[in-house]
């Protein structure tokens, strides 16, 4: 049986187990959860490595009684019936599924069973922004990591960079989530947990907008954009190793595209913005933040009020990194580049910058935003077998809905 979202923890704190309907051959239930969950089952086919697992609800278990992705968590249940606790996964927040099965197989022992952790907020949610960088394809084995990553990050909704073709299908099938793409020529695309409702109408080929119910319920929706502005020429370049004046490096941003793509952003989401319903524009902006190319944090000797976040901001829109890290000196949350810490044209040092970024209205509350990648990613051209799988870092926002 599938049970509601809450429906687990409220049975919980009643001091009943959450069951699933018995088959022929055995029950599963969640007697209790914290420290860690407990598990109480019975079989009619006893073996020593009979066992449950614990696996996140939207993907990866058993559902076709074969192996798709490794359990986040495992215990042996022997015996015809018993208890048994096992320890919550790393970060536990959210929405797992427990699967009773067989003999160190995935054959069913009884029906599976979902619920919620005793940690869990709904009136949190949790944001990626991520470059897939060709849609992931430059480093081997690339699908597995970035579902991997996905669900490690236990986040709610993604917006996605460099996400043409079906890449943006591809990962929210392998998850279970809902996605959206408009087109496989459009680089962006949005996968979430959590339903789409709405499908807006693009602004150009490089941004995608959707509204989602959060746990399907109409009074709690955001408007959720992604967006993908374009990279040359770039900016940074400009100012480090061309040594462009600041109005030069201005009317090189105009050219480039990347004020007109903004500013149409802002101008065609502005009802959206303006209502009671809370707004986030996620992307990679190819180019960096006035607020970190400040008087007294300058960048190859120079502040910039960079348009495509000035513009933004001025707007109304917030920056949810420099909510959480308001000390670019200190915490820079350099996206560009974890794999090109050196520019082989130019024989330098790359410029490293902040370029992805999560902005928000005031409808939400940042509770922390982060930088993210897997593992330790080796530079190009070394790149190949990375864990991490773009040429950018992820951003990572937790946000309380208000």
């Amino acid at each position: 049986m599938r049970l509601s979202i809450s429906l687990p923890t409220l049975l919980l704190s009643l001091g009943l187990c959450v069951s699933a309907a018995p088959t022929a051959g055995g029950q599963l239930s969640l007697a209790a959860i914290g420290p860690g969950f407990t598990f109480e089952y019975t079989t009619s086919k006893p073996k020593s490595k009979n066992w449950i697992g614990i696996y996140h609800a939207t993907g990866g278990g058993p559902d076709e009684e074969e192996q798709v992705q490794p359990s986040l968590k495992w215990e042996y249940a022997p015996g015809e019936k018993g208890s048994v606790r096992i320890d919550a996964p790393a970060g536990a927040g959210g929405k797992y599924k427990a699967y009773f099965l067989a003999d160190d197989g995935y054959k069913w022992l009884a029906e599976p069973i979902e619920f919620n952790t005793g940690n869990s907020n709904t009136n949190q949610l949790k944001i990626m922004t991520y470059n897939l960088w060709y849609g992931g394809t430059k480093v081997n084995n690339y699908h597995e990591k970035q579902v991997k990553f996905i669900r490690d990050q236990n986040v709610d909704i993604v917006g996605f960079q460099e996400a043409s073709g079906n890449h943006v299908k591809r990962l929210g099938e392998a998850l279970g989530w809902n996605y959206h793409q408009s087109s496989a020529d459009n680089t962006v695309g949005i996968i979430s947990r959590h339903p789409i409702v709405t499908k807006h109408k693009d602004i150009g080929d490089r941004t995608s907008g959707v509204q989602i119910n959060i746990d399907g319920n109409s009074d709690k929706s955001l408007n959720f954009w992604s967006a993908h502005l374009n990279a040359y020429p770039y900016g940074p370049y400009e100012f480090c190793f061309e040594k462009k004046s600041v109005e030069d490096v201005l009317k090189i941003e105009d050219k480039a595209g990347r004020i007109g793509q903004i500013t149409k952003i802002v101008e065609q989401t502005k009802s959206q913005r303006d209502s009671s319903t809370p707004f986030i524009l996620v992307g990679d902006f190819n180019a960096p933040s006035h607020l970190d190319w400040t008087l007294q944090n300058k960048h190859c000797d120079v502040n910039f009020e960079w348009p495509s976040s000035k513009i933004p901001t001025d707007a109304g829109l917030i920056d949810s990194y420099r909510v959480a890290h308001p000390d670019p000196a200190t915490e820079s949350g350099n996206t560009w580049s974890p794999i090109y810490p050196h520019n082989e044209e130019q024989n330098a040092s790359e410029p490293q910058d902040r370029i992805d970024f999560i902005y928000h209205t005031k409808k939400l509350k940042v509770i922390g935003s982060e930088t993210k990648v897997a593992g330790s990613p080796k530079a190009m051209p070394d790149h190949e077998d990375n864990e991490w799988t773009s040429d950018h870092a992820s951003v990572v926002t937790t946000y309380e809905l208000l």
